[in-house]
């Protein structure tokens, strides 16, 4: 399932079933799996807890709906966190949520909690507004009718799209698209809507 780093992979999610995990009430979406390497969207329904009784390597987030909890605390739709242990026995929703979540990608030992609700948007290239979140992993906004520079994807690109439709010359991709291209890939990206996208590059 998508597990070749080296070949463009693209899911419009919204068309994906939840698949039930065996814990009751917490649902997924798994995008990629290589290795104990796992890209999924993860549904915590109302009052439901993750209930896993083990700890994971390391783990990137971020709140696409509702609120999610684990031991540091409890964040909002728009928190990005980039842990390298989680108890997952203590991940709960009281409200529900849905989150972007990434497992087992890095080893470093790290601490990173960010709420992009209360950061501010950043001057990038052309037209483009930035939220920084960790070296190249970024929010990134994009204005009605932008259109960017032709370009390669060094270490390749990993985008999940937030609001609005992101199109490039292969297609157009909806709210809640998950696009992987791998290193060295070239497109030429652009927008008719505003449009905000989660984006990571040079990571594979």
């Amino acid at each position: 399932m998508n597990s070749d780093y080296e070949k463009r992979a693209l899911i419009d999610t919204d068309t994906m079933q939840w698949q039930e995990m065996q814990i009751k009430n917490v649902f997924k979406k798994i995008l990629s799996i290589k290795d104990k390497e796992e890209t999924s969207f993860i549904k915590l329904n109302e009052g439901s807890h993750l209930n896993i009784t083990s700890k994971i390597n390391s783990v990137e987030i971020f709140v696409l709906e509702g609120t999610y909890i684990n031991e540091y605390g409890e964040f909002p739709k728009g928190t990005y966190l980039r842990l390298s242990e989680e108890d997952e026995a203590l991940v709960k929703s009281d409200k529900g949520c849905i989150v972007f979540r990434k497992t087992n990608f890095f080893t470093e030992k790290q601490k990173l909690i960010i709420d992009t609700n209360t950061t501010t948007w950043l001057q990038g290239q052309g037209n483009l507004e930035v939220k920084p979140l960790y070296e190249q992993t970024a929010l990134v906004k994009w204005p009605k009718g932008e259109r960017f520079i032709p370009h390669k994807h060094w270490g390749g690109e990993e985008i999940v799209v937030l609001t609005g439709t992101f199109m490039d010359e292969y297609g157009k991709y909806p709210k809640n698209s998950w696009i992987r291209s791998p290193h060295l890939s070239e497109h030429f990206p652009y927008v008719e809507e505003e449009t905000i996208i989660f984006v990571k590059t040079g990571h594979m």
